[in-house]
């Protein structure tokens, strides 16, 4: 069940393919923001009290060992982590971090908690409504994190983690990545399962703030029960450590070997813009197909620019030659309701990192 789950979800993304033209040979994945979850002042969840590290330590060992294996393995992978030391992140940072990076994984790992401590098992998420109350419990627990942050009320919109109602409109973003995300977390889960003997919990549904704003294929890692004696102990272990990294690496090897492949077989037929010149936009919007200009809210839509990255069609706005101009976009969009945007780089047709950008123009 689980080859033809992951086989389906293969060709589903192939089908997503068709018709796609390529503008950027920076496709597939090249980077990933590993997001250790909690940190600082936020321990997590403190397991059962027989072990000086909380949450906040196991996951960022996990997720520091996780990157030294991506870098190790691929010269073409950049980690980026939103914590690599013991400290508070708030949630909306952490997305922040993944966007502006405009990266092509977000991976976000934490540890479980129940009161039965009997109950163990690792588990994957994607962003979704919730199918029953234990997810949306998990999504609570984690959620419950933005108390911690003094402008909460304001940076959320209101947002109310222990409220179920609050979950229905965050439940539909994350909708355009669905189909990558859920790849990869088939994936985890079956080298959970049959690398690292792990209970298979199952790949699963919930409305994470963590990972609501992610403008990128994203999921949310549940490693284990830390109110579970044994699972505890093995989490807390220098090769439960290395077991769970090793594990989650495996997957996101096999993910982008597929991923790359079907970035690679569209390549091969596509033209390359061959515009000589580098400007500054302000990406606003991702969609995994292609938007009706006329259905987007803004006036000047000739200064609207698409482009397709891998699986997914991106949609910037203006073209500006200095960093002066790049704030003055910024805050036109969010006239026209796009907050979460973030300047890009567009260099003979093709989008190049920031820092490269800003170095060409000294």
């Amino acid at each position: 069940m689980e080859r033809l789950i992951q086989l389906f979800l293969t060709l589903f993304i192939v089908h997503s393919f068709c018709g796609v033209i390529a503008q950027n040979d920076n496709l597939g994945v090249k980077k990933i923001v590993i997001d250790p979850g909690h940190g600082g002042k936020d321990p997590g969840t403190l397991g059962t009290g027989r072990y000086q590290q909380a949450e906040k330590d196991v996951v960022l060992d996990v997720s520091i060992m996780l990157g030294k294996y991506l870098e190790s393995e691929f010269d073409d992978i950049e980690v980026i982590y939103t914590r690599d030391s013991d400290k508070f992140i708030k949630l909306s940072q952490r997305t922040r971090i993944a966007n502006e990076a405009q990266a092509d994984l977000f991976i976000s790992i934490h540890c479980d908690a129940f009161r039965d401590k009997a109950v163990h098992g690792s588990s994957t998420y994607v962003m979704g409504m919730h199918k029953n109350e234990s997810n949306l419990n998990v999504a609570i627990r984690e959620n419950s994190s933005i108390l911690m942050e003094n402008d909460y009320d304001l940076e959320y919109e209101g947002f109310n983690p222990s409220e179920p109602e609050s979950y229905i409109a965050l439940s539909m973003y994350q909708a355009d990545y669905i189909s990558n995300s859920l790849l990869l977390a088939s994936k985890i889960q079956n080298q959970f399962r049959s690398r690292v003997n792990r209970k298979d919990r199952g790949v699963k549904q919930a409305g994470f703030l963590v990972l609501s704003r992610a403008t990128m294929p994203s999921v949310l890692i549940e490693l284990g029960f830390l109110t579970n004696n044994s699972e505890e102990d093995f989490l807390n272990s220098q090769k439960g450590k290395v077991y769970m990294a090793s594990a989650i690496f495996r997957a996101i090897k096999e993910y982008k070997t597929t991923i790359d492949a079907l970035v690679l077989d569209v390549q091969s037929n596509q033209p390359k813009n061959t515009e000589n010149q580098l400007f500054f936009s302000v990406q606003f919007l991702t969609s995994s197909s292609q938007v009706n200009m006329e259905d987007l809210n803004i006036n000047q839509k000739e200064l609207i620019h698409e482009f397709i990255d891998g699986t997914l069609y991106k949609y910037s706005y203006g073209k500006v030659v200095t960093q002066n101009e790049i704030q003055s976009l910024k805050e036109q969009l969010v006239l026209y309701g796009f907050h979460d945007c973030f300047p890009i780089a567009i260099l003979n047709g093709e989008k190049m990192s920031m820092s490269d950008a800003l170095s060409n123009l000294k």
